[in-house]
């Protein structure tokens, strides 16, 4: 929660007898205090503006709070169980607030972050095993890049490769990958580390804006392999909320030591450096300040180094950014951040903006432009989001890889794995593309920003096949607009209206995403958790709704970026719907893909071009006419809405456009065997509770006064 707060007087913030527990003397440096103190000089309006760029963290000291969590709930303040965690919220409007609708984000991620952990211990033991093998096939054989032409030293080492593959394949099918995750975390109940091994290779996570600390909190409960969880926030009331539920939920052991306290030797020193200290750390800053300070260190001696570059801290393996709107500030910063291979978790709610309502903010905030009142436009939203993420990354030589990415309620959630990957880069154009939508039906072209032959066919050899096996061009060029065939709309005659750029490659990496389905029904089976082979699953208050999303999501065509609504393709031509089932199987009887989409129960996701999909309408339209429209009075006076040409210069309807067309293709209705099986799953789950949404932004006057921080 990255909120500028209003403070009191200074003399009402440091009084002797109004400090809070975080202030206290014996837990803060008397610098800071006087730090303060300047500030409050210079500015008597506010201080936490100033804290936005210092970031200090601190370990929480004990108070009189009582750790049990049966007490009683103090007055103006309430009580929330989520999974594992117990957590005391203010009841105060417009304080640090629970939301019931974003426990599916939590639950979400924390099965994602889970898988993940694996995945990354599973890549460091093969990083780790292909170097061991190699020194050993050296050993035995020689260098072999030392001797012969080039053309053998290439075969050389081509076989040295695959030979490498072979042994490493062979010796992972031995080993549990399992107990190793659980191995590399600091979870053991006495706050100590698990084992000899233990800590060296778990997790670190930032939670960028952390609030009250319950996603967090969680993370630690619930994720194996967690090693640090660093929970920031500028708000030091919000940090001290969090420091309660710590307490509340006894978790003190699993406190972060401070590197003084830690460090017995210069060795030591030098290994703190390097990493940062095991269990959970409560840190008061502004988030981007903390992701800058996190980024790669330049190569350079510390002799060589400013003081600066002295005070970097190491890249986090997962960073978690929930902000309230837009997390279009962090990016920058949270790309820089994250290891290469890390994991960047991303939440956007400012769906006014992405969703078209506002697209002069939208395309302040992403460079991308909406389509307003679109059918697609909640993939829309998640395509321009992954757009911009992948944009910042590159100008740091950095790609991405969509892990998951997903509309939710009334935000959406991306997953996206992070490389130091040049090669990636220079293909980005191939992965970006401009949207061209006609201006009076559902029709739309979705073209890339560059071609390359070669590299088209590399990444998608289905979409891009070579069957004649001739000389692909290596060579980046404009791609080409629909103008090229189609100067307007081909079945309204209308102009296009042009949205984007977006993001045009993939959305999920479906391996992912079938292993987490395999994951929930196994805990299903299991009541609730995983089996004794497998990485724990805390019960998942969401996980129905869960699996049915990530069903869906499996099912969805990876390479077809946006979809049609059958409701808006029907109603163009004032028909009756279509059924689901026969439009589909209109497509596929006519050689096309089609599949759903997990947030759109009416989408028709399908590679089939505007002129077929229009043909399966018009198919239906011969054997179900639609009823004739009555003309507006606006449209009679040859005032159509949109358009300034005189009466005998206004188009025909848009129904009659579309029907009048010769159909170019064999629509055959008939229910193909198959099509309606598919895995039992709840894909469309009910509204989570009433008068569900975002509650109001959390303001600094209504916060909860450090008066009630300080009585406790």
């Amino acid at each position: 929660m990255q909120r500028i707060s209003r403070c009191r007087t200074f003399s009402q913030v440091i009084s002797p007898l109004s400090y809070p527990k975080y202030l206290a003397p014996s837990s803060l440096n008397c610098k800071f205090i006087f730090y303060l103190y300047d500030i409050q000089l210079r500015s008597s309006s506010t201080i936490i503006s100033s804290l936005a760029h210092t970031s200090t963290s601190f370990k929480p000291t004990r108070t009189t709070m009582s750790t049990d969590t049966n007490s009683e709930v103090p007055e103006g303040h309430q009580l929330i169980t989520e999974g594992p965690i117990q957590m005391m919220y203010p009841q105060t409007e417009n304080s640090v607030f629970y939301n019931p609708v974003q426990v599916q984000n939590r639950d979400l991620s924390i099965l994602m972050i889970s898988m993940y952990a694996q995945r990354n211990i599973e890549r460091k033991w093969e990083t780790a095993k292909k170097k061991e093998v190699r020194r050993q096939l050296v050993e035995e054989r020689g260098d072999p890049k030392e001797e012969g032409s080039k053309e053998e030293r290439r075969k050389k080492n081509d076989e040295f490769d695959r030979e490498i593959e072979e042994r490493v394949k062979k010796e992972k099918e031995g080993v549990d990958f399992v107990k190793l995750t659980k191995k590399s975390g600091f979870n053991s109940a006495d706050g100590a580390p698990n084992g000899e091994t233990s800590g060296s290779g778990g997790l670190t996570i930032l939670e960028a804006l952390a609030a009250s600390g319950l996603r967090s909190l969680r993370y630690w409960k619930e994720i194996p392999g967690v090693r640090t969880i660093v929970m920031n926030d500028l708000d030091p009331v919000a940090i001290e909320l969090a420091r309660e539920n710590v307490i509340r939920n006894e978790m003190e052991s699993s406190l972060a030591k401070k590197s003084h306290e830690s460090a017995g030797s210069n060795a030591n020193e030098k290994d703190e450096q390097k990493q940062r200290p095991p269990g959970i750390t409560l840190q008061v800053g502004d988030a981007t300040h903390e992701l800058y300070m996190s980024r790669l260190p330049p190569s350079l001696p510390p002799s060589q180094q400013n003081p600066s570059q002295l005070q970097q801290k190491p890249q986090y393996d997962v960073i978690d950014l929930d902000p309230y709107g837009s997390a279009s500030p962090f990016l920058d910063g949270a790309v820089q951040a994250v290891k290469s291979g890390g994991l960047l978790a991303v939440t956007c709610t400012d769906m006014a903006a992405l969703g078209g309502s506002h697209p002069e903010t939208c395309y302040g905030r992403y460079a991308a432009f909406p389509i307003q009142r679109s059918g697609y436009l909640q993939e829309l939203a998640l395509r321009m989001l992954l757009y911009q993420i992948s944009v910042v990354a590159g100008r740091y030589g950095r790609s991405i890889r969509p892990v998951l990415s997903v509309g939710m309620a009334f935000y959406c959630r991306v997953f996206v794995e992070v490389y130091d990957d040049k090669a990636g880069v220079n293909n980005l154009s191939l992965m970006h593309g401009h949207l061209f939508q006609s201006t009076q039906c559902s029709s739309f072209h979705v073209t890339p920003i560059g071609t390359n032959e070669l590299v088209s066919h590399q990444l998608n050899p289905e979409k891009y096949p070579n069957p004649g096996g001739k000389k692909l061009s290596n060579v980046f060029r404009n791609g080409r607009g629909p103008c090229d065939l189609e100067p307007v709309c081909d079945e309204t005659g209308a102009s296009y209206k042009i949205g984007g750029p977006l993001w045009i490659g993939p959305l999920h990496d479906l391996d992912v995403v079938n292993n987490a389905i395999t994951k929930l029904e196994t805990a299903q089976e299991n009541k609730g958790v995983g089996p004794s082979d497998d990485l724990p699953i805390f019960p998942l208050h969401t996980a129905t709704t869960l699996h049915g999303l990530l069903v869906s999501v499996s099912e969805e065509l990876p390479d077809v970026p946006l979809y049609y609504t059958l409701t808006n393709l029907c109603s163009a031509v004032n028909s009756c719907t279509i059924p689901m089932q026969s439009f589909r199987a209109a497509l596929i009887n006519a050689g096309y893909r089609v599949s759903a989409y997990h947030k759109e129960p009416q989408a028709v996701k399908t590679d089939a071009p505007n002129h077929v999909v229009w043909d399966v309408v018009r198919a239906w339209c011969k054997n179900h006419p639609p009823n004739k429209r009555k003309e507006s009075k606006r449209h009679q006076k040859g005032e159509e809405q949109g358009s300034n040409a005189p009466p005998n210069q206004l188009p025909l309807e848009t129904a009659e456009k579309i029907l009048s067309k010769k159909m170019k293709t064999v629509v055959d209705f008939t229910i193909p065997r198959g099509l309606g099986e598919r895995k039992k799953a709840r894909r469309f789950a009910v509204n989570p509770e009433a008068n569900w949404g975002p509650k109001k932004a959390a303001s600094g006057k209504n916060k909860r006064k450090l008066e009630d921080v300080e009585s406790k």
